[in-house]
């Protein structure tokens, strides 16, 4: 049986063998500091202000979709569009409790379920990279623009990762084994192109750093463990290889010794 993976159960949330964890898995990023600062500089790369309407596309658990309703107030809208019903039941309890303008709404970012131009501005993050047809999800982003909108997508590059100490490249094995369980684990690096390609003015690329020295963190935020189980299995790594090195790691880790870097690109464009 194929092993599962957060690459694997969030393209189908709603079918995973725990829907909870991985909502839970995403209250845990979405609560660090780092992570969390990222989310707020996208807010500003969109220049959300109030009576803005926007839409977070593949919004999750609501987090994100909240915030940005606090931002552009009760004369503005936030509808946050997401295909697992588990977690779009999630962030209406949480917004609930808000009495913020914003809705949640099941649908499929390969076809929004709105009129051309509705929206002042659109955000997607780390969902690109997850879900099949990109071209078809950004024609749509862009469909729903109205002109002069602006639209904000956030992604990883999987390839950017590394670790130190990295045990004769199996770190560097390792994360390259993890980008190609995405469908397109090398989204971020692509995005200007993709916002050139249609059309999109003004577009600015947006480097985001993540940088870890907790080799906990970093195993609940990469979910190290699946990814290191999976990769065993499909026969990427061998037991002795895996267990050599997170004993490095974890050396390092107890000296104060241990870093984890990635890069994120928030890329920031413009409807004409």
């Amino acid at each position: 049986m194929a092993e599962r993976t957060i690459a694997s159960e969030f393209r189908n949330v709603d079918a995973a063998q725990d829907a909870d964890a991985l909502a839970r898995y995403l209250e845990y990023v979405d609560a660090l500091p780092p992570i969390r600062q990222l989310k707020v500089n996208t807010y500003r790369y969109l220049g959300l202000r109030p009576g803005d309407t926007v839409l977070d596309a593949g919004c999750g658990a609501g987090f994100d979709a909240i915030r940005m309703a606090e931002i552009v107030g009760k004369n503005g809208r936030v509808t946050g569009i997401d295909i697992s019903e588990h977690l779009l039941a999630l962030a209406t309890k949480r917004a609930a409790a808000t009495g913020l303008a914003v809705t949640f709404r099941s649908g499929d970012v390969r076809a929004l379920p709105f009129p051309d131009a509705s929206f002042d501005a659109v955000r997607i993050e780390r969902t690109l990279q997850i879900v099949d047809k990109t071209d078809r999800i950004l024609d749509e982003m862009v469909r729903v623009l109205r002109p002069g909108g602006r639209l904000v997508a956030v992604e990883p590059d999987w390839a950017t990762d590394v670790i130190d100490p990295d045990s004769h490249d199996t770190g560097r094995t390792f994360f390259r084994f993890c980008g190609e369980q995405f469908v397109d684990g090398s989204t971020g690096r692509k995005l200007y192109r993709y916002f050139r390609e249609r059309g999109l003015e003004d577009v600015v690329i947006h480097p985001e750093p993540l940088v870890l020295h907790d080799l906990d963190l970093v195993r609940k935020m990469i979910n190290m463990d699946q990814f290191l189980a999976a990769s065993q299995g499909k026969g990427v790594l061998s037991l002795d290889e895996a267990n050599a090195w997170l004993s490095e790691l974890r050396d390092a880790d107890r000296n104060g010794r241990l870093t984890f870097a990635g890069l994120l690109f928030a890329v920031y464009g413009r409807k004409t």
